[in-house]
Order: structure tokens, then sequence, then C-alpha cells
């Protein structure tokens, strides 16, 4: 399919021939403009690659023979050879790299192992010799010439330089000469595109005809003459105005964002994207004729933009997988029944050997070196063991209940027993850290006058052995004596105050040599030493603050929130192991307790009342949402002095309803309390709490009007209005946040810690400091151009889809209060803009369901009224159903998605009717990015080849389980699976499943299967591969996780096929942790001062062994950026760090929802998606759904409607 692309400044033929029909990962050849002529021809022809160099300076020109194979594709004199060129030929001479050949007598081409260098004439065999010259027969360079203007050549065999230059000087002489450090006419080009440089500098259209600028200070100079300017786009001169992007060709400083330079048609205009001979033209805002011979892409001329781009052209309509020129089809009968579905799975046997071998945790293969270094803070401190004893002595701790006195029990009760005593239930973690604290005061002579530290549950440890290998310490009282109870169905009593026995057993001596033993040795188990430092230096903490996890809470500096809530700011800390040193990592942390007030005020937000008083009778579904609120929470009594008490439910009925025996009469909570304390009750028409037990009989039951919240508790329930004022309330800079964890570090006092200085420990007072490196982006293509995102972002403006879909049937729901005009109008604005993005829109009047236009019930019977309308309508099935719905609440989206996804089996897309108003070009095309996905069009691909998945069909998996938040009750699990089906990664489907609350993935091996034969459906190929992302792990699950889907991986390959095994790779997604980097110099930062996208950090702050590495993905919108942890579990396919890093960093690139790369790996972004969407699915108890599975959890029985079998090959999830 042919498209017009003009770059501007040639009036000759620019016609591009994009028609990509093959494969999607192989097309790296531009025919550009001839950079002397204006009437030649510019085809461009990207099916399957091209030559770059030619014997006049244009793009492209050249032979191609791929492999030997004889196919041609115009050109005159770069003969491109897959792997040995003739000697006459300036052929391709590579052994794994990227290069594009050029005319030359003697050589053969490139013969870089490595780089990428593109086009001219080449004079040298070595292995990092490359061509600057832009294709032109003169303006070369000769690394053995001391004028710097040899006959036309250019030899950098011996230099060290690692570049990556993109055109040169068109039709100059001369060039560089490293040795004499001079320069003739012409220029130079290291790292950069068009102005030479001596280092990394990345510098953009040098202008200064007479010779390029050298430049001696890495300051991003971009191609100016003297090497003034910071970051001075195009150069002239001198450009020295900061943030000048070009300059003027004369002396005066380079205009400020002026982005093209001299001889274009637009100088000195302000914006002018324009460039002339070298570097990446970049079009021309008041010069219409744009960049002539600009670098990569040509210059891409028009009417500029805002911003610095980088373009080039487009793909073209993207038809097929990508894989149809790699790897071969089934032709056996049986196995294509396999594959194709029509054979049932085969028989596994559970015992097979190879289903039970053991999966080994993969080590670090090396560190990457990809990408521009540079130095970053992070928030890790040292951490000496220096003056530590040579071992650390831990005890086994047991706390248990004190038996009852048989003595002090009545003899009638004794004649009465005849049950066993009940089994007791484990202790709360609160009540056995207080119990123990108290054992360590009662009996403070026992531990010899030693700091002794324990974890609050089972572990104490000692800096020196104790007299006693175990001893029990009886009567431990951590609270004191209680006064009576409140009134129990059987009026049964306490007697006397709860006391224990904590016992103490030595356990072990840990060596803290240990640890330098594992630096060397991955094998020596370091982590008992691990967990006693942890302890050691969290101790003080846990005693003076309130302590959640790793989280400490001074619960001094809050913030209310609405519903008896408060947000507390704290800090996190924990010891890690890194590379040769132990580190320290501590964060800013927040999060949300109950705030101490009335119960009452907790209740009438929960039943969404204003007072007490509007309180009535309640029906079951407001009875089911306060017993959720308040399960759990702890009180304290207010008509007397107690302990405080959980809540295990709510009384069914109202105070003065509930009825309870006293001593055989039968009476009212209500009365009760009048005749016992002589209160009446303010508020009978409530219900109460149970503080007793959930067994029946056993209830003790509280009016809520006399209980008051117990400080110090975090609060599980939280909505999306909490969830939206936290996340204004916690977004800081990261300057702010890095003088907050400082601050934090010097407040918790470390250096005068008497249990770090107990056991040796000294931690350090300044952020430890990394390397790290920041990897290029990849080009984003579309149909009609691609671009460089700049900040890992991009727009829409002027870009069309690679493979737009046909939208002939669809809907409009509106479920909202909103004018018909206004619906009509957005309607307008979408169709345009589909139009504009390429989602061909042949039905432009849809039908249109409005509840205010005498529609009735609730969404879900509007949709399907619409759905049936428009079955009846046309010849085409309904595709789509848009609702407009009045707000973004939870409870409504889920009921449209559950009715969509679940039942009429059609994509729906929800609208907030306050975008209505604002239905500007962007929020229309955001909309179309969704739409286009889930009608199964592609947005973009990429057009870098991605590392493993484009050089042979590869299947890319990502895994999740979402279990139910702390608050949701006993509702089971969501698992899901996700996987590409094609050679871009761009189109993905999914499988999700309801099971119980575990970490590993119970159906796994059914939802592969179906996953894997519908890659195979997809693109008729078996994946020879695979890569498996998942998320939701803790690193004390690894090991048995890493065992459990590996068994399942194993078993659903053995179901396909019995000879079918492909190499798996198996990696870990974190977003869940405390590591945070902050750029030493501004200069690295972004606008916001965050870390740029890109960013690994593999060295310093990581495992010393395991294969793991920190990756910034994305841009941060607002507050501190946080980065992804990726740990490599289990590599099968071999991946270098470099491979692995830039495999997971470009997928963040190809997330189809948005126009920006995202914080973590797509397949696992879309795995966490459809986890969460299939939360919707869930019901307790009955519905009309389709299809249903039950989950039990607990005491609950919960209905999962699964996905309709039209939505199985859809992005139902975007």
């Amino acid at each position: 399919m042919g498209y017009g692309y003009e770059p501007r400044g040639n009036d000759g033929d620019r016609g591009y021939n994009s028609s990509r029909s093959s494969s999607g990962y192989d097309d790296f050849s531009r025919r550009g403009g001839d950079s002397t002529s204006s009437s030649s021809s510019r085809d461009y022809d990207s099916s399957r690659g091209g030559g770059y160099g030619s014997g006049t300076g244009s793009y492209g020109g050249g032979d191609y023979n791929y492999r030997g194979q004889g196919d041609s594709y115009s050109g005159r004199y770069s003969n491109y050879d897959d792997r040995n060129g003739p000697p006459s030929s300036g052929g391709y001479n590579q052994s794994r790299s990227t290069g594009y050949g050029g005319r030359d007598d003697t050589s053969r081409g490139y013969g870089d192992d490595r780089q990428r260098g593109y086009g001219g004439n080449y004079n040298d065999q070595a292995s990092a010799g490359r061509d600057y010259g832009g294709g032109s027969r003169s303006g070369s360079y000769d690394y053995s010439s001391s004028s710097g203007s040899s006959a036309g050549r250019y030899d950098q065999g011996r230099t060290s330089f690692e570049s990556r230059g993109y055109g040169g000087g068109g039709g100059q002489s001369g060039g560089f000469d490293a040795r004499s450090q001079q320069y003739s006419s012409g220029r130079y080009d290291d790292n950069s595109h068009g102005g030479q440089t001596s280092y990394s500098d990345r510098g953009h259209s040098g202008s200064d005809a007479s010779g390029a600028y050298k430049r001696e200070n890495n300051d991003r100079n971009y191609g100016s003459s003297q090497g003034q300017a910071n970051r001075g786009y195009g150069g002239g001169f001198e450009g020295r105005d900061t943030k000048s992007f070009g300059g003027n060709g004369d002396s005066n400083p380079g205009d400020s964002r002026s982005y093209g330079r001299n001889w274009d048609s637009g100088s000195r205009d302000n914006r002018n994207y324009g460039g002339n001979r070298e570097g990446r033209g970049y079009g021309g805002n008041g010069g219409n004729r744009g960049g002539r011979g600009g670098g990569r892409y040509g210059g891409y001329g028009g009417r500029g933009g805002r911003e610095r781009v980088e373009r080039g052209p487009g793909i073209g309509e993207v038809h097929g997988c990508g894989y149809e020129a790699v790897g071969d089809s089934i032709m056996d009968p049986r196995l294509q029944d396999l594959w194709t579905g029509r054979a049932p799975p085969m028989d596994v046997n559970p015992e097979d050997p190879e289903l039970q071998m053991e999966t080994r945790i993969c080590r670090r293969p090396g560190v990457g070196t990809e990408g521009r270094t540079m130095s970053m803070n992070v928030n890790y401190f040292s951490v000496s063991l220096d003056k530590a004893p040579p071992e650390i002595f831990k005890y086994h701790v047991d706390v248990v209940h004190t038996p009852e006195d048989e003595s002090t029990q009545p003899q009638e009760e004794k004649k009465m027993e005849v049950n066993p005593p009940r089994v007791q239930r484990p202790l709360p973690r609160s009540i056995v850290r207080n119990v123990i604290n108290a054992a360590l005061r009662q009996y403070e002579a026992a531990f010899e006058g030693f700091h002794v530290v324990h974890d609050g549950m089972s572990a104490l440890y000692s800096p020196s052995k104790l007299e006693w290998n175990s001893r029990d310490f009886p009567n431990v009282n951590p609270d004191g004596p209680a006064p009576n109870d409140p009134p129990t169905g059987d009026g049964r009593r306490r007697r006397g105050p709860r006391t224990f026995i904590v016992k103490m057993k030595l356990a072990e001596a840990i060596a803290v040599s240990s640890l330098q033993a594992h630096y060397d040795n991955p094998d020596e188990n370091v982590m008992p030493v691990l967990q006693s430092l942890d302890v050691v230096a969290r101790h003080l903490g846990a005693q003076r603050l309130v302590s959640i996890g790793r989280n400490f809470f001074g619960m001094k500096k809050t913030h209310e929130l609405k519903g008896g809530k408060e947000l507390c700011w704290g800090y996190h800390q924990a010891i890690r192991v890194a590379e040769k040193k132990l580190l320290m990592n501590v964060d800013q942390a927040a999060t949300v307790f109950y705030e101490p007030c009335e119960l009452m005020k907790l209740a009438m937000s929960a039943l969404n009342a204003r007072s007490p008083m509007a309180v009535r009778d309640l029906c079951e579904r407001d009875m089911k949402n306060l017993a959720r609120v308040l399960r759990k929470v702890e009180v304290v009594p207010t008509h007397r002095k107690d302990r405080k008490r959980a809540i295990f439910g709510v009384s069914p009925d109202r105070a003065d309803r509930t009825m309870v025996d006293i001593k055989g009469e039968t009476m009212s909570v209500a009365e009760y309390f009048y005749r016992k304390y002589n209160l009446r009750l303010q508020h009978p028409n409530l219900p109460l709490v149970n503080v007793g037990s959930k067994k029946a009989g056993r209830e003790n039951w509280l009016p809520i009007e006399l209980c008051d919240v117990a400080p110090g508790q975090r609060c599980p329930n939280i909505n999306d209005l909490d969830t939206a004022e936290i996340i204004r309330q916690t977004s800081q800079p990261p300057s702010a946040r890095r003088e907050n964890i400082l601050t934090q570090v010097r407040q918790a006092g470390f250096e005068n810690d008497p249990f770090l200085n107990a056991f040796g420990m000294q931690v350090g007072q300044q952020l430890e400091r990394t390397d790290v490196r920041v990897l290029d982006p990849p080009d984003v293509q579309y149909a009609n151009v691609s671009e460089r995102p700049t900040g890992g972002q991009w727009n829409l403006r002027d870009k069309k889809f690679v493979t737009g879909a046909v939208l002939r049937n669809w809907g409009v729901v509106v479920d909202a209060n909103v004018d018909g005009r206004e619906v009509g109008n957005f309607i307008g604005t979408m169709v345009e803009t589909a139009g504009k993005c390429g989602l061909v829109m042949e039905c432009r009047n849809p039908l249109v369901i409005d509840r205010s236009g005498g529609q009735r019930g609730e969404v879900e019977d509007l949709m399907k009224t619409c759905y049936r309308e428009l079955e009846a309508r046309g010849d085409s099935p309904p595709q789509l159903i848009m609702v407009i719905k009045q707000d973004k609440g939870s409870v409504s989206y889920g009921r449209i998605k559950r009715t969509s996804d679940t039942v009429l089996g059609i994509p729906s897309q929800c609208i907030v009717a306050s975008n209505l108003r604002r239905a500007n070009l962007q929020l229309c095309a955001n909309v179309c990015l969704k739409m286009n996905m889930k009608l199964s069009g592609k947005n973009s691909v990429l057009r870098e080849p991605l590392p493993l998945v484009s050089s042979c069909p590869t299947i890319v998996i990502g895994a999740d389980v979402e279990h139910p938040r702390s608050g949701m009750g006993s509702r089971p699990s969501i698992a899901s699976v996700v996987a590409s089906m094609d050679a871009y990664s761009a189109k993905y489907i999914g499988r999700v499943a309801v099971q119980k609350a575990a970490n590993d993935i119970q159906q796994l091996p059914h939802m592969l299967r179906d996953l894997f034969l519908s890659f195979y459906r997809s693109t008729d190929r078996r994946p020879e591969r695979v890569v498996y992302y998942r998320d939701g792990l803790s690193e004390g699950r690894f090991y048995d996780v890493l065992q459990t889907e590996m068994r399942a991986l194993r078993k659903t390959f053995k179901m396909l096929s019995d000879d079918y095994n492909p190499p798996v790779t198996f990696v870990v997604v974190n977003k869940r942790h405390h590591m945070r980097a902050f750029p030493v110099n501004a200069g690295d930062a972004d606008k916001k001062g965050n870390v740029v996208p890109g960013t690994v950090i593999d060295t310093g702050v990581v495992s010393p062994h395991r294969f793991d590495f920190f990756l910034y993905g994305h841009s941060g919108i607002q507050g501190t950026s946080v980065p992804c942890h990726y740990t490599v579990l289990h590599d099968e396919n071999g991946m270098s760090a470099d491979e692995l890093q830039r495999l997971t960093y470009h997928l963040g690139y190809t997330f189809s929802r948005c126009t920006r790369s995202v914080s973590f790996a797509t397949p696992a972004y879309y795995a966490h998606l459809a986890a969460g969407r299939a939360r919707f699915f869930l019901y307790e108890g009955s519905s009309d759904t389709a299809s249903m599975s039950t989950a039990t959890s607990n005491s609950s029985t919960f209905d999962f409607a699964g996905l309709h079998k039209n939505m199985l090959d859809c992005m139902f999830y975007v």
C-alpha cells in the first residue's frame, strides 16, 4: 500500500512503498533523499531491508541480496549480502550486528561486531570501523591521515570510539583526523547525528561548514562549533543560549528553542525544526522546505511542532503476525490436530520424572553494558560490622496462656465438665510482643544485663550466650487486672487477670562470618545472620513506635480523612545484602489508621448516614456493609476501664430487640445496661457489636455508642476517594523525598541506639551512590510515520494505527443526566478523531439508548436493550457498546463490565459524563486507542527488533494473582494469564480463573494450553521460546512458586505434544519495594527532577549473585518515580543482561492504551489489569450470568461469571 510522504527540501518523487506483508522485526532499510540532486527518486521499500550507502550521497541506494537468494531491490552501488559480499560489492561482512553497506572497491562493507553505522564509503575490515560520510565519495575520514582530508574514505579500524553516527557531510571533502586532532571541511560524527564530538554527547546537526566541532566536555552540546552551548540542537558558531535548540550561523547566540539551522528555509525562526545537510532534519516551521539531507530518516519537513521529535517513515498497514518468514508450520497431521484443538490434550502422568525435576534459580550472567552511564544517589545506607561479636545466639520463644487454677474452680463446674479443654488459637502478634516485653521487665536479672532483642513472635537474639539454655518465665502479666466483662449469652465471666507463660530455649549460634563467606560463595546460607541483624536494627523502633510490617509510625504527623480515618507518615527500614557490603534501606512510608474516636463515627460512615437519629430499620445490604467495615476493629468500652477487644460482627437486630439471658432472666441488651450501669442508651435503634466470639452462644454484645476506637490500628478499608486523597498527600518531588529520608535517619538516632551498639552495628548517615545506565528508547512506528519518544512520551498527532479496526455496528447507552446535544457533539468528535487515527467507523450514526428519553431500568437492562436493537439493526453483529455514566464510581463500572464481558460478549467503552463537555481531540484519541485494541486492531509496533522475540516464534506471557484486599472479607483470589499473539508483542489475549487464596496459579496448565493453541491459530507457528513475566510474588515465595509454575509449564508442553519442550525464561516483576534513586546532577534528571526513563541499576544495590535489576520504564507524572525490580529466577534461553534489560524496557513501549511507556513490563501489566477486571465477575450468591463457576472461601460461597466465548480473543481489559 502506498503512502505519500513528503520530507520537504526537494522537489523530486518521494513515494514510500511501505507494504509490510511478512515480518515484524526486520525493517531497517530506508531509501532517503539525494543530498545533491533535487530530482532523484526516493522510493521506499520496507518489506525486508535495504542498503543505506550509495555513490552519490543519496539514502538507501543499492542492491539487496539476502543470504544469497538473489532478491534484488533497486539501487546502484551497494549490494547487500547477508554474510559474504563479493570484494567489489561493498557488501555486508558482519558477525551479528545490523549494518548497511556502502560503495568501496576494496572492502566488504560493514565489519563491526556490535554497532550500527549507516551508509557511505568504508575502507576497513577491522572490528570497529564504520563510515560517517553519508554516502559521499569524497568527504570521508582516513584514520591514518595527518591532514584529515583523504580521498574519500573513513578508516576507523583502530579507534576506540563506540558511536552511532547517522549521516554526515553532504558532499563535503575531508573530515577529522584522530591522531592530529585536526579538521578539514566536512564533518565527523561520534554518537551524534551530524555534529562531531569526541564523547557520547549526542550532537545533532553541526552546521559549521568549515569543520566540525570537537567537544572536550560532556555538556550535551548538540553540534555547536565552540562547545559552549548547553543543549543546543543544530549548532551555529556559538549557540550559547541555555536550552538553545539551534544557532544562527553567525556569531550571535542560538535562538531559544530553534530546531534546525543554517541553510534551511526557515533559518532564525523560533521553534524551527529544519536542518539541511547533517543530523536529523526535523522539518521546518518558518521554512516550508524542511531539512534536506537529514540524518537517519531524512528531513521531515512540515509545520513543525511543540517539541523536538525524531520522525521517520511509517511501516504501512500491518497484516499478519510477523512470523510468516520465520519458523516452520506443523506438517504432521497428528500434531496439527493437537495444536488446533481438534484432538483432546494428551494425557500426562503426574509422576513423570521431568515434572518432578527441581528448577534451580539461575545466577547473574554478568552486568549490562549498553547505554549512557551516570551516577545516582539511592536511599541505602552503609552498615558496618567491624565491632560485631563473632556469634549471635538465637533463642526460640513460645508464649502460652497460663492454665486456669483448678483449686479456684467451683466444684459444681468441675462436675459438669465432660468435654476436653478447647484448643487455643494462636495469639496475635501484638499480644505476643507485649508479653515478651513484660517478661523481659519482670525477669530482668535472668538476662544478665545484655541488650537482647526479639522479633515479637518466636525469636530472641543475644550478643552473648546466656547462663541457661532453657527456662520458663511464669505469670507474665502484660496489662494488669481487668474488671468484670460485659454481658454474654450464657452469663460466663473471666476469672482474674490474664497471665502467660513465656518459654525460651537456645536454638542456635549464628556465625557473623557467614555473611562474608556468602559474598564469595552463593550457596552459603546467609538468611539466619541477615534475619538476626534486621531484628537488631528494628528493635528500638518497635519499642517506641507503632510497627506495621517493616514500617514505623510515630502517630504525630497525620492528615484527617473522611469516615473516622487518618493518614499517618512514618518510615520504612530493612537490612539488605548487596555486592560485598551490607546496606540499610530507609524510605518514607505512609498508611491509613483508624482515628482514635467514637465507634459511632465509623458506623455512620459505613451506613452513609449523617447522624444516628437518621438510621431507621437497616436492610440486609446495610448490615453487611456495617459488618464489613467494623470487622476486626479493636475497641475500648467507655462505661468502664477495660482492655481492648476486637469486633467479630454485628447483631442482626437493634439493641432494644436483642435478648440475652442473665442468671435465668431474659432481657434486652438495652435493658441490661440500664439495670447494671444505670445507662439509658441514646440510640437503641442501632445494632450491637460482638466482642466475644464468632461461635453461637458465646457472643459478647456491646452498644456502638459505648465503644471508642483504640489508637494505633491500621485501617484496611480504603475506598476510591481515600486513595485519591492519599495520592495527593503523599506525592512529593524527588528533592523533598530525599530530604525527608535523611531527616528520618537522623531522627531514628542509629548512632545512639544501645541495641545496635551492643551487637557492634554502625549505620552510615549519607546516601549510597551507585553507577546506572540509561538505555535508548525504541522508535514507535505507526502506519504513516515513526517517532522516537522523548522522555518516554509521544502523541497521536498526524498518526494512523498500523491496523485500524472497522466499526460497522455499535451503540451508545446514556446512563447519566446529560443533554442530548452534548451526546451528539461527542459522537461527532469521536467519529472525526477515529478517522484521523485510522479507526474506520463505517457506521457514523450509532444507535443511542438514553435513559432520560423514556428508557427505564438499570444500566444492565439498557445495555441488553441496546444489544437487541443492534442485532435487529444491520447485517453485521453488534461490535461495541459505549456507555456514558454519571461518575467514576466503581460499582456502576463493575456492573457495566460484567454485563458486556460475561453476558453480551461484546466490548464496552465507558465515558464519564463530565468528559462530554471537554470532548477535545486528545481525549477522543485516547478513547480510540482503547477501542481499536478491543476491536482486534493494532495501534503501533516498535521499529527495532525485540531481543529473542523477533528472531523466532516466541510467546511472551504475563501472569498475576490478585488477592482480596484486607477488609474485603473472605473473597477468593483471581488468577490471570495473558500471552502475546504476534512478533510485535502488540496483541495479547488473556484467561482468568477464580481460586482459593494461594500464591501459585492453580489452573495454570489448562490456561496456558488454551493460550498456546491461540498463539498457533494466530501465527501458524508453535512457540519456540517462552518468556514468562510473573507479578505478585514476595521474595520469600520465589523458590516455591518457581517450582510449582515451572512444573505447570512442563505439564502444558506435554499436554500439547510429547516432543515439545521450548526453553523458558522466568522473570519476577515487583513494584512493591522501597528503592528510590535521585540524580546526582540536575542535568541527568527530567524536568521534574526524576530519574529519566530507561535507567537501569544492576550494580551496587542489587543481589550479589541473583540475576536482578531495577528499571525505570516510565516518566513519573507526579511525585517520585518508582522503578520496577526484576528478578530472573530461571533462564533456559541464555539471555545476557543487556538483552533481557532491553527487551523488558522496550516492551513498556508496547502498552496499547496510552502514548507513554509504562512503569513495568507490558505483559505483567496486562495480567494485572485482567485480574482486576475479573474481580467484577465475582458474585456473592446467585446471578443471571451465562456461565458460572463456584468458589468457596471460608464460610462464603461465590459465583464467578466466566468470560463470554466471544471475548476470549479480545483485549477486554484495556
